[in-house]
């Protein structure tokens, strides 16, 4: 494959600047700097989307106004004046704008001759076999999201449901009790004779001949919320399936990747950006999966180096 002329260079998606500079420079780099570069490429991206003529990963470059807001956010002890003239310097080609790898060639004290001339080694198919898993990955959690979405909405249903179920319960108890005591109450005054016993007897026979009005009402709601709910749990059976489906689909896809990535690894070449952003994108991947699923420990940040 023919090698690109710094111009195309700086024209390709943020991500390959940063994996043709990694690349070219781990040695130098190694898995801190690694991250450091990833994190420069997420906020270009994130200023990116931000700009009039958005594009966001797919973009390339910030213009003016966003590249000198890059260097406020990420270079904070320049003043406006050293800014103003580290974009001059950065700019190598001329355009008014910051490409991500102009910037990592000023950040990083290197020059244009020498990123061209760094070595980006003879397995390009083999790593873009492996990026076409990935991106497989990527549409895979893209389908994934309105399942997703879907299966929490319906067990939100069903949450609310559950918890309409509980207080009737709570509420139907509370009566029952109400009436239980009731009842004691006045069979403990129909017991003590007079005109008070034979009325308390009367209104205890009057209580037992039909449930008071709250009790009803408290056993019509408890029906009423035991049938909801039962109807809820049903119609979120389905948004579940087609979530869990999803989820295998994710898996597969992810592992198919891994393999291709492992398969391009064990052929070497010093394409060391491109094995760490790769398995960046696997670690980042699966965090969309359900915990028991994932094979990363997420609980610390990610860390590869691929030259061990």
């Amino acid at each position: 494959m023919e090698k690109p002329t710094f111009k195309q260079l700086c024209q390709m998606k943020y991500k390959d600047q940063a994996i043709w500079f990694m690349n070219g420079f781990w040695h130098d780099l190694g898995p801190d700097g690694a991250r450091q570069v990833h994190s420069y490429i997420e906020h270009f991206i994130e200023l990116d989307k931000l700009s009039s003529d958005a594009k966001g990963k797919d973009g390339c470059e910030l213009d003016q106004f966003w590249s000198a807001k890059f260097l406020e956010d990420k270079d904070t002890a320049m003043t406006a004046t050293q800014r103003k003239e580290a974009l001059r310097t950065i700019d190598q080609d001329n355009n008014g704008k910051m490409a991500a790898i102009e910037y990592l060639i000023w950040k990083y004290k290197k020059t244009v001759d020498q990123v061209m001339a760094a070595s980006q080694g003879d397995n390009r198919e083999a790593l873009a076999a492996a990026q076409a898993k990935l991106d497989a990955v990527q549409q895979a959690i893209a389908d994934l999201q309105p399942k997703l979405k879907a299966a929490q909405e319906a067990y939100a249903i069903v949450k609310a449901a559950e918890d309409e179920v509980a207080a009737a319960v709570a509420e139907l108890k509370a009566q029952e009790d109400a009436y239980a005591n009731k009842c004691k109450e006045l069979e403990a005054k129909s017991k003590t004779g007079g005109v008070a016993g034979a009325r308390a007897a009367n209104e205890l026979a009057q209580l037992k001949g039909e449930d008071p009005l709250p009790l009803r009402k408290a056993k019509i709601t408890q029906e009423a919320a035991l049938r909801k709910a039962e109807k809820a749990r049903k119609a979120a059976e389905e948004p579940k399936l087609r979530l869990e489906e999803a989820y295998t689909e994710l898996e597969a896809k992810m592992e198919a990747a891994r393999q291709e990535l492992e398969e391009v690894k064990r052929m070497g070449g010093p394409t060391y950006g491109a094995f760490w952003w790769m398995e960046r994108e696997l670690f980042e991947a699966d965090k969309s999966l359900p915990r028991a699923k994932q094979k990363y420990d997420h609980s610390k940040p990610f860390h590869y180096d691929p030259t061990q």
